[in-house]
């Protein structure tokens, strides 16, 4: 077996290596920080606001951290006042849920609307057409 084949950098074409430099680069162009939430903040939010309440094991898994690490960024999404723990009646009690709270509904719209500002301001250099496809893209490439 050739020792180069497992290497992504070594199999990856061309055009692939091109769409993750260039996907990297604008990902970090948009910001760490939107508004009063940083990226993963808001990431978290974002999963808790379409949900009543979730397990922080499967917020966690959702997020692709370790239960310690959904912990520590649920401590300071709490002291902020924008989630909150609980356990549940008639439920495990082993089991903690995480619950999106009203300020954390208000500073995820703040900061959705910092981070569709900037991907707004990103990409209004390409024509409606140009856009349009970028769009249907990106949405094929989540299906």
């Amino acid at each position: 077996m050739d020792p180069a084949a497992g290497s992504s950098e070594m199999s990856a074409e061309p055009e692939v290596t091109s769409i993750a430099e260039t996907l990297e680069k604008w990902h970090s162009q948009l910001g760490r920080q939107f508004g009063p939430l940083s990226r993963p903040q808001r990431r978290t939010l974002r999963l808790l606001v379409s949900v009543r309440s979730m397990r922080v094991s499967d917020l966690a898994e959702q997020l692709g951290l370790t239960t310690a690490g959904a912990t520590r960024m649920l401590d300071t999404l709490e002291a902020q006042g924008y989630a909150t723990r609980a356990r549940l009646p008639l439920t495990d009690q082993r089991e903690v849920y995480v619950t999106l709270t009203e300020a954390g509904g208000r500073a995820l719209a703040q900061a959705d609307a910092v981070y569709f500002e900037r991907v707004s301001t990103s990409v209004q250099r390409l024509s409606l057409e140009e856009r349009r496809t970028l769009a249907k893209l990106l949405q094929g490439l989540l299906e």
